[in-house]
């Protein structure tokens, strides 16, 4: 099984996603593949609906690219899930997206999911985790005190690989989008399932199927 992940930001160093890489290696199937691309055009960082669409094309192309190169499933690396409805429009692989993953998990974890994003810049989230770690496990507790929520998801990807850390602090189920969109993308792979075209009708429509593609089409 051979999974991508497509980046949707620029601001990324090459050592920063071999970190990504390397933590949802561990955590994934034997036999499970995982490798990575970045968008060439978008924003540093995903902190507005403006930054979501400027990621939009790039992130298509390269969803279509994983499916012409053989990858089984791709995985939009955001929270946010930018472009995730056109991409299955696109392609016949599954496109996961992690914010929705974390979504489907936390639904039957619970009563009153609750997304949880420290208001801290994405790229500085993790310049002090520990700090980052104990500002959400406050506003957990805060949020249970208050009686509005019962499981938790983190809202960024900056996030990943703090969701065990935050088990353990809060002792309440909380979703981190690595682990969840990894697991989700391997069980769609696995039970050969695909997107419904009824859902996700499939892009050129039929009229416009034999046409030269304009760049935008992908």
């Amino acid at each position: 099984m051979r999974i991508r992940l497509v980046i949707p930001i620029t601001g990324l160093s090459e050592g920063a996603i071999e970190e990504r890489l390397e933590f949802l290696r561990e955590i994934a199937e034997p036999g499970t593949e995982v490798d990575a691309v970045q968008v060439a055009v978008g924003p540093p960082a995903i902190e507005s609906e403006v930054d979501a669409v400027h990621a939009g094309p790039d992130v298509i192309r390269l969803v279509k690219e994983a499916e012409t190169e053989g990858c089984d499933a791709v995985i939009i690396w955001c929270g946010g899930d930018p472009a995730l409805e056109a991409a299955r429009e696109l392609v016949d692989i599954p496109v996961i997206g992690p914010g929705e993953s974390m979504r489907a998990i936390a639904s039957i974890l619970g009563r009153r999911p609750c997304r949880i994003t420290p208001e801290i810049p994405v790229l500085e989230m993790r310049k002090n985790l520990d700090r980052t770690v104990e500002t959400i496990s406050t506003m957990i507790k805060s949020k249970i005190e208050n009686d509005e929520g019962d499981v938790f998801y983190l809202g960024c990807l900056a996030l990943w690989g703090l969701g065990h850390r935050l088990r353990d602090a809060t002792g309440v189920p909380v979703l981190d989008g690595a682990e969840a969109s990894i697991k989700l993308a391997e069980i769609a792979v696995k039970l050969g399932l695909k997107h419904s075209r009824i859902a996700y009708p499939r892009h050129p429509p039929t009229h416009r199927r034999g046409r030269p593609l304009q760049r935008f089409e992908v």
